[in-house]
């Protein structure tokens, strides 16, 4: 007997160890590690009720401290992303085609062609929401029936888009008069090697090569460049706002949760007294 309550003495104090040192990590802020030991106490020690109470308690705060101090950071990085990315909107226009387009456009100032295509290019826009599309377009007096475009700066560095196989939308084809018009579209995820090269490489000669069908050859000018860098930093801007602005919610509803379980532990250990 004497052995068991000498053992049950060590054990009660070694769990009041492990909760003493949680609660130095939670005051370090420093809380993963704080949580790892109130978890030990429990694992280690399942027989010291009164102790792992203390650390269900403090498991509670430490809940609490987590997701203010995530909370506050996520808040400071969201705001930083909407101040830069209303800063970023001031260098373009939006404009809408019509009715029938759902989403108005953000075209980089001085980029918005009105009229008929007269000439071969590279365009660029991101919707209300944030989508970026990248579209190829070539005017000549001979069909090409491109899918796609290959960039090459001064360097040599390259890289390429997706090829688009002809579907009457996304690779689209008219005639105008004794002009040959064919427009090929690119999302994000279909273009953005080239987005990247081109953002990086701002002001450096730029050839486009339509590529697919018949060989034809453009240069990209200084504003067409600058027109895609920002673009692509827009349309970054916009997923990194979305993030942050989930993460936020998220952050919420868990220091929410973690209110209501210390109010409902502080409940119950009243109610036992």
């Amino acid at each position: 007997m004497l052995l068991m309550v000498t053992a049950c003495g060590n054990n009660e104090k070694l769990a009041q160890e492990m909760y003493n040192n949680a609660e130095q990590l939670y005051h370090a802020g420093q809380y993963v590690e704080a949580t790892r030991w109130v978890d030990s106490i429990s694992a280690t020690y399942p027989q010291e009720v009164e102790t792992i109470r203390k650390g269900m308690l403090l498991q509670c705060h430490i809940n609490q401290a987590r997701y203010e101090k995530e909370l506050i950071e996520v808040d400071s990085l969201y705001n930083a992303t909407i101040a830069e990315l209303t800063s970023l909107k001031s260098r373009f226009e939006l404009h809408k085609e019509g009715r029938e387009q759902t989403y108005a456009n953000y075209i980089y100032k001085g980029t918005r062609r009105k009229g008929e295509v007269l000439r071969s290019e590279v365009r660029v826009h991101v919707t209300e929401n944030g989508d970026l599309q990248l579209t190829s377009v070539y005017c000549g007096g001979a069909k090409l029936n491109h899918t796609g475009i290959k960039v090459t700066m001064a360097d040599g560095s390259t890289a390429q888009t997706s090829p688009i196989a002809y579907d009457g939308g996304k690779n689209y084809r008219y005639k105008s008069g004794d002009n040959t018009i064919e427009m090929v579209t690119y999302n994000l995820s279909q273009c953005e090697d080239v987005l990247q090269l081109i953002s990086s490489h701002v002001g450096d000669k730029c050839k486009v090569e339509f590529t697919g069908g018949k060989q034809h050859n453009i240069t990209l000018d200084k504003l067409s460049q600058e027109a895609i860098a920002n673009s692509y930093r827009m349309a970054q801007l916009f997923v990194a706002a979305d993030s942050l602005q989930s993460r936020r919610e998220f952050g919420i509803i868990q220091l929410e949760l973690a209110d209501r379980q210390l109010i409902k532990l502080q409940e119950k250990e009243n109610a036992t007294e």
